[in-house]
Parts: C-alpha cells; structure tokens; sequence
C-alpha cells in the first residue's frame, strides 16, 4: 500500500468536493471497552462516496476493507483511515488502549453439602479488580467490592455458581464453580442373595458425603425381625436362620445430621425340598407328540429340568413339556429348589420312538409352478402322504412332484407314519404361485422426474425382496411394491424388470414391463469460469441441447446466485463486484413440459483495491510529475522507462511526451486490477502565419495563426476583431505589420511570428450625376474613370446598350438604378451608381375609357397603368350620384387587385358613367391628381 507517498498525496490532492469527509468509529464484541486479545471493529463513516479505503495501524497490520476487524494484544495504538474519492485522499488518526486481559477462578469451602446451608466463595483474580457479580444459580445473586462472599442454599439440588470480576478499564473474566446440596447418595450390595438357611449374606454400604464429613452411624435392618444393629463402618454380615424372604435395608447418619436409606432388593433362603418325586406320563412317545413331564417336592417353588436333548430349563409348575426334534432314548434329571437351595435330583428315561416329519423343496426357473419335494423325515417311513393344499388329490409317494395353480397360496402338509409303531406325524410349508406383470403408465419420463412402477398379480409371500433394474439406473434393492425412482439417463429403455426373491427354495421370478419408456428432455451443459475475481467478465458458454431434436427447448431461465437473471440461451456477461461463492443455475424447459435445472458454483475471489493519482496531469517537457498509488498487493508501473520506480507506491515520472501510465495491483490469488495516470506533456513549438497578405483596401481579410491550443496575442490590437482570436478579421485601411506571440496553457513555452499586410489602393470611378428624362426616350451614361481600369461591368444590364463597355445607352421605359462595377490591373474592384428616373408627367397615368366586369377574364377590372409612379396614394370611384362605390388607399402601382370589380356592396353595379379620383407619388417624389369618367358597360 502507498505509505511514504501518503503525506505528500494528501497534500498534492488536498482540495476535496464539498460534502466529502473521513471518518471512523471502533468498538470490540463486548463495547467500547477494549480488552486483550481484542479483536477491534472498525467501521468507516465518511460521506461523500468514496472509491476506496486504506487502514493502517501501528501493530503493522493494513487493510483495504471498508469495515476491518483487527485483534490487538495489550497496549496503546493508533488506527488511521485513508478514504481515497475520485478528487483524492484524506485521512484521519485516532489513538486507543487495549487493556490487558485478566484472568478470574472460583473456589469455595466445599463444593457438596448434604444440608441446605452456607457456602464461603473466594474470587482469585489479576489486575485490580473493582467490582465482582456474583451468581448462585439458584436465582440469587450479589455485587461486592471484595473477593468472598458467602451465600445459604436453602434447598437441596444441583447449582452452577459463577462470579465475574471488572478491572478499573472496565475489563471483565468469569469463571464457574458447581455447588451440590443433596442427601448423602448411598451404594449398596449383598451376597448371597439366594441359597440354603442357615445362610451368611455380607452386606456393604458406600456413602457419598461431603468433604471433611463422616458417617456417624449405620443402621442395619436384615428384615427378618433380629434387632437393628448399629454400626460405624459401612460392612458387616448377618446370618439367616430360617428359610423365607427378606427385605434388608440400611439408613446412615453423618457428623453433619444429614441421612439417607437404602433399601435392597428382595433376598430369599430356604431348606432341601423333601419328598421328592418325578416321572414322565408316558415312557414312550411318538416323534409328533410332545412328551409331558411331572415333579412334585414339598416347598419347592423352582424346578429345573434337564432334557437329555441339550437344553436345560427352569419352570415354577410341577408340569413340563418339551417336544423333541429327533428319535431315541432321552434321559432326563430334575432338581427341586426353594428359594434356591437344591433338593434331591431325580432322573429318568423315556423312549421317542415312530417318525419325526420333515422335507425340503425347490422350483426350478423352467417351472416356476411346479415344485420337487425331498423326504427328509426321521424314522421307519411305511407311508407317506402329501396334501398340497390347492383342492388336488393327494400323492402317496415318497418324494413328490407337484405342480401348482398359475396363483395362490397354498398350505402344503407332508403326513408321515410307522406301522410298527402306530405313530405318524405332519409338518406344513406355504408354497406361492403368481403370475405378476410390470406396470408403468408413462411412455415419455422427464430426466430428473419420477415414475412409478407396479407389480400387478404378485407373490403373496410377505418376505419376498425385490431387485429392480430400471431406466438405466443402478440395481435398486427396495423391498416395497411399487417403487418410484426418478429417471436420470437420456434413453430409450425396453428392458425394465425386476427380481422377486422369495428364498432358496424359489428360482429368482424376472418380471419384464412390456413396452418402451423413453427418458427425454433437456439436456443441460454449460461451461463457466469456475474461480474468477471480482469486478471481471464472467462468460458462461450454453451447450445445451434437446436430448432429441426434436423435442426443441422453448424457456430458458438462468439465475447468477444474484439478483440477476435472463430468459435467453445465452446469457449475457456478467460481473460479480462482491468476493464470495455463487450458485449458477440454469433451468429449462421443451416443448413436452419437461423441465430440468443445473447448478453449478463459480468461486469469485477478492479484487485489490487501487487507485492512482493523480488521474490527469500536465507538465512542461522536461520537467517531472510525482505518481502515487494507494493500493492493496504488490504493483508493478509501465512503461517503465520513464519513471525512477517501477514497484514503487510514490514514482517519478518524466515523460518527454504525452503518456499514459499504468499501475497494476495483483493479490496471490492472481487477480488484479489496472488504473491509469494520463500525464499530458506540453512540448517546444514554433509558431507561424500566413504571411504576407495582399488586399485592397476596404477588403476584409483574415489572419492566419499555428498552432492552435495555444494563448495568443495581436499587437498591434487596433482594427483587428479579436486580437487574442487565431484568425482575427481586419478591415484594410492602410499597409502594416502584426505580430502574435503564442504561449501554451502552461506558460511552459512561448514563440513569436507576424503578418505582413500590403493595402492596395482601388482603382477611380464616377458614374455620373442621376438623370430624368421622359418615357421611352433614349440616354447616354459617361462615367469618369481611372488610367488602370482593365474591366467593366454594367447592373443590370438588360436595358442597356452593353453590360462590359465603359459608356453605355438605353431607352427608359421605367425608372432604373444602374451600377458600374470596374476592376483595376492590381485585381481591385470599385462600384459606384446612377439613376434613371421617368418624368413625372399625367401622361404617366393611364386609365381605360371603359370597362367590362363580365368575368370573362379580360378588361374585368378598373385600375391605372402607370410609369415612374413609386405608390398610389388614392384610387376613389363615384357614381352618378356622388355616392363612392369603391376606394383604395397606399397601394403599389399596376396591380389588378388595385381595380374596381363594378360591385358595391357586394352588389353588380348597373351600366352608367362612373368618375374616378386619383391621386399618385412619382418616383421622383412629386404628388399629382388626376380626374376623369368612365363607363361601365354590359
């Protein structure tokens, strides 16, 4: 960042737009109190809109963020703010204290009381601590001045004390201590809890108690109504005389009064059970049956039994049955108890003898109906019966063969016997027959939109698993029917099934759905910049496309993470200005409704701040301008080669002509940003002009100087319309010469050149004095000329003898005003003029004798044909009766609209003799009248 330059910057730049200002406030999490490790927020409040933001503060650290959060340890510290607006910097400092940390522990007497009462509190704390706020956690809490309080719990529970203690800074630490209030908790066991009277059970008893406390007393109550006994140990030992059940238990009492009891769990002794006597109902029992078992002792309230067959069990009835998996001799032992404590065990035998009943089946894939079953029954087999449970007859050989209905669930028994015995036995599986298909009522499925399919006319078996292999996917194991999974391959699939498993006695059912379903729609692409920087173009690229031609995509929707979004298929670019993670998605939709969506994320990164000043500058070659960056990164300066630093903050820059420089901020991440310094050098120049200049005098010329963009002055100023214009404008009156002296914008340079202006004089003419004669007759013009007349020329000329001669004539048939215009051999042009004024005589007027007002076109009105008349003044007609029947006034002569149309009042006026009054002013000024009658006629 710029740091040296800074001072200067400011200074250079210090005119700042009204309104703008620099400003910041700071503040920890907890305050305005500042307290090691502290992490301080800043918070900028300059107005005026600035670009740019430079922090410095003296532990070393910088930033360019508006609002930075900086961690300082202990100390004093000044933090300063340089706001950059497009005019320049300002800066402000302000200095702040971070106070050191303190550090707080809590301790008590004790922590664990077994009576509500007091606990002493003491804080341990650094610094100098001011205050210390106390909480109890039971709701109660203290401020004290000092670091021990002592608080009275008043009822038993759990409680989390706590103190926090404030330094004279206003700096704080906490710390927590756990209080227990709460009977002493009691832990305790007994052995035996079972056996044979007399019996000599050891009891043990652990207390919880308070620190320094100490158990006064045990009070032992064995529960078979011996005495209490009292000790101050936690162990001791009681014998059980008699047989019975007992509820021991134990209360203490410690130094402090406090109790508490425990009560154990039920213990039970007894004697032999007597009179023992056991045997089986039967001594042989068929396989099927299940054998039952009797044993009777007095007081036994348990029997256990051992099988023969391995497994042992204990019951409370006199009566047992077990049914035994396999053919034979069994021999059985049962012992009586009595609350534990075993009598005379008795063993016997009995014989299973005849058939146990068993098999195995399977399908096979090729029949999936028809079932093979396997005899695996124990014992001599002389028959063998199997019902299958579909209403068909029965088979009758060993092993069997059966096929089922197409669907169904059937209950199929094997009954097994041996003649020698008599004995038979059964045993029944459920067989299940169906014939499913697989439905699925789409024939086009949007890529990323469910479908379902369904298993119609299924397997009734409730364990069955089910494998699906669907629309591409991966092999779905979902033991549920139906099933709805969401299409996510493009495709035409007509190979959808799925795989009922039902164990292994079934060949795996593969369940195909009979037609095609195709899985269309948008398919979504788009390339991006995946990590870009801030402030810089981001370009996405839509290669998308229908999955199918044909199905044309007709909505595009994209949304940049922003609040920027577009409807085209492809987007604009854009720009992210803020550092951050961005969402970029696309969604769409084609002309069947299917809509699908694409996220992609793109990574923006922060962009260096820089701003460089000044912005424009401009300086006379070969002197220096100073160049300042305030910037974030390193910097690089180009081009180079006309400044003393090219990775300096501050450079000096001696351009010899215009340049522009650049200055490049660029992070580690690699983004960058460039700004510009425009430094307009003002170079040596020469001046001139469009000298000499020849004109004639009264001429108007323009002077001429280069080059322009510069200040320049005339002298001598007078007769010149602008003297500080670069082409001034000058009347010619007389030969002189003008001087200009040019300096640029800077004063930086100045050069001086002049105009040298050469008067020609205008070559004699005299037209003549102006001549009056009568109408159409002939005149003669004889103007005076000069010796170097070396052309002429007549205006106009078209009633003259010759428009290029030096005496021309003419006939005057009106009033004419004639120039003569004569050019000398020096190129010079001089003017002058004559008038030929008509006499002004009554013949000039003439008007008819009379007039036809028939429209007919000709002779419809009545007005006065004149000569040398310049206006008439009056044109008034009476009628026989001196009544005026038209009247004109200060109309120009020989105009129609001037005559009478012989109506009055609108009316067409009768044939009769009319009189006419005129009055007109000759061009040479005189009035005359002019009286006379006429007629009007039909």
């Amino acid at each position: 960042m710029a740091k040296l330059s800074l001072i200067i910057s400011i200074c250079m730049f210090g005119f700042m737009a009204k309104g703008q200002t620099v400003g910041f406030t700071f503040a920890s999490g907890a305050g305005t109190t500042l307290c090691s490790p502290a992490i301080v927020n800043f918070t900028q409040t300059c107005t005026g809109n600035p670009i740019g933001y430079s922090w410095y503060f003296s532990n070393g650290l910088e930033s360019n963020e508006p609002n930075p959060s900086i961690s300082f340890a202990a100390g004093t510290f000044t933090a300063k703010l340089v706001a950059v607006f497009e005019t320049g910097p300002l800066e402000t400092t302000q200095s702040f204290t971070v106070n050191p940390s303190i550090s707080a522990t809590l301790t008590a007497d004790k922590n664990y009381i077994c009576l509500p009462g007091n606990i002493n509190f003491t804080a341990t704390a650094t610094g100098t601590i001011n205050n210390y706020e106390w909480t109890f956690g039971d709701g109660a809490n203290a401020s004290t001045s000092t670091a021990t309080t002592t608080h009275a719990y008043t009822t038993l529970g759990s409680f989390n004390a706590s103190v926090k203690v404030i330094d004279a800074s206003g700096c704080s630490a906490t710390a927590a201590y756990s209080i227990v209030v709460q009977n002493p908790p009691i832990t305790a066991s007994v052995t035996p809890v079972a056996g044979c009277a007399p019996a000599n059970a050891s009891f043990n008893a652990i207390v919880n108690i308070p620190s320094g406390s100490t158990v006064t007393n045990y009070n032992w109550n064995f529960g078979d109504a011996s005495p209490v006994f009292n000790t101050t140990i936690g162990n001791t030992t009681h014998t059980y005389i008699d047989s019975g059940s007992y509820i021991p238990s134990v209360s203490i009492t410690t130094s402090e009064g406090c109790t508490n009891n425990f009560t154990y769990p039920t213990i039970a002794f007894g004697i032999p059970p007597t009179n023992h006597i056991a045997y089986p109902k039967k001594t042989v029992y068929c396989g099927s049956e299940t054998a039952q078992l009797v044993a009777k002792a007095n007081l036994a309230n348990a029997y256990q039994w051992n099988y023969g067959d391995g497994i042992i069990e204990t019951i409370t009835d006199t009566l047992a049955t077990h049914k035994y998996a396999t053919l034979g001799v069994k021999n059985i032992t049962v012992t009586p108890f009595f609350n534990g404590c075993a009598g005379v065990p008795i063993s016997f035998s009995i014989d299973i003898v005849g058939v146990i009943a068993s098999f195995t089946y399977a399908n096979t894939c090729a029949a999936k109906k028809t079932f093979s079953f396997t005899n695996t029954s124990q014992g001599i087999i002389n028959s063998s019966v199997w019902a299958y449970g579909d209403g068909s007859l029965n088979g009758n050989t060993f092993n069997a063969v059966h096929t089922f209905p197409p669907a169904g669930a059937f209950s199929t028994t094997l009954t097994v016997a041996d003649n020698a015995t008599g004995c038979s036995d059964a045993i029944s599986v459920v067989i299940y027959t169906a014939n499913p298909t697989l439905t699925n009522t789409d024939d086009l499925v949007c890529r990323n939109s469910p479908t379902t399919f369904t298993i119609n006319n299924n397997y009734t078996n409730t364990n069955a698993s089910y494998e699906w292999h669907l629309l591409g996917l991966s092999t779905i194991i979902f033991n549920s029917n139906p099933i709805t999974p969401s299409a996510t391959v493009f495709g035409n699939y007509n190979n959808n099934f799925v795989i009922i498993k039902q164990g292994p006695q079934y060949c795996d059912d593969v369940i195909t759905l009979a037609k095609n379903i195709a899985v269309r729609g948008p398919n979504l692409s788009f390339t991006r910049d995946s990590i870009l920087c801030a402030k810089k173009v981001f370009t996405i690229t839509n290669t998308s496309t229908a999955y199918l031609a044909s199905d044309s995509v007709k909505l595009w929707y994209w949304n940049y993470g922003t609040a920027k979004n577009d409807t085209i298929f492809q987007p604009a670019t854009f720009i992210y200005n803020v550092a951050g993670t961005y969402n970029v998605k696309l969604v769409a939709k084609d002309k069947n409704g299917c809509v699908d969506s694409l996220i992609k994320t793109v990574t923006v990164k922060q962009t260096p701040f820089l701003r460089v000043f000044p912005r424009y500058d401009t300086l006379c070659q070969g002197r220096t301008d100073s160049l300042f960056a305030f910037h974030s990164d390193t910097l690089l300066w180009t081009p180079a080669a006309f400044l003393n630093c090219a990775t300096c903050d501050t450079t000096i820059a001696s351009p010899i002509s215009t340049t522009i420089f650049y200055a490049t901020a660029k992070n580690n991440i690699g983004c960058s940003i460039t700004d510009s310094s425009i430094i307009t050098v003002v170079e040596p120049f020469i001046a001139s002009t469009n000298s000499p200049l020849f004109a004639c005098v009264g001429d108007t010329v323009r002077f001429g100087a280069s080059p322009f963009g510069k200040k320049i002055i005339w002298s001598p100023g007078i007769g010149l319309s602008d003297s500080t214009s670069y082409t001034p404008l000058i009347t010619v009156q007389n030969s002189n010469t003008y001087f200009a002296q040019l300096t640029d914008s800077l004063g930086c340079f100045t050069s001086n050149t002049s105009v040298n202006l050469i008067a020609k004089t205008l070559p004699l003419v005299n037209a003549g004095a102006d001549k009056i004669v009568p109408f159409n007759t002939a005149f003669a013009i004889n103007p005076t000329y000069g010796s170097n007349i070396v052309a002429y020329e007549w205006l106009p000329s078209t009633t003259l003898s010759c428009s290029n001669c030096a005496s021309p004539s003419g006939v005057a048939v009106d009033s004419k005003n004639y120039t003569i215009k004569v050019t000398s051999d020096s190129g010079c042009v001089a003017k002058d003029d004559i008038n030929i004024f008509i006499e002004c005589k009554y013949a000039n007027l003439f008007l008819p004798s009379a007039f036809t007002p028939n429209n007919d076109g000709k002779n419809d009105r009545y007005y006065p044909i004149t000569r040398g008349i310049n206006e008439i003044v009056r044109f008034t007609i009476y009628n026989r009766y001196g009544q005026i029947v038209y009247d004109a006034k200060n109309r120009k002569p020989n105009e129609s609209r001037v005559g009478w149309d012989g109506k009055f009042k609108g009316f067409v006026q009768p044939a009769d003799a009319y009189v006419f009054v005129l009055e007109a002013i000759c061009e040479l000024g005189e009035t005359i009248f002019k009286k006379d009658s006429f007629l009007l006629l039909k």
